[in-house]
């Protein structure tokens, strides 16, 4: 086997690589500064309401459980759990 020559860095490329990689970065910090302030209105929306929002839920995986009277339940796959 032959060795493969090694790639010689181009400025302009990492120049193009930095400037994406920062993007991404804002995008990313942008995301979850949204989920943050949207995991905080539900919850203070299920107080509102009487509730207390309970960890993910353990059959669907997509949506935080509410908590009422002693019981769990996901509002998305309808799954309830005593507690």
């Amino acid at each position: 086997m032959t060795p493969r020559p090694a790639r010689v860095p181009s400025p302009r490329r990492d120049r193009q690589i930095s400037a994406e990689l920062a993007a991404l970065s804002d995008r990313l910090e942008k995301t979850e500064r949204h989920h943050r302030q949207l995991q905080n209105t539900v919850a203070e929306l299920a107080r509102e309401i009487g509730l207390s929002m309970g960890c993910l839920c353990d059959r669907c995986d997509e949506s935080y459980t509410f908590i009422r009277n002693g019981t769990m339940y996901c509002p998305r796959c309808g799954h309830r759990q005593s507690l």
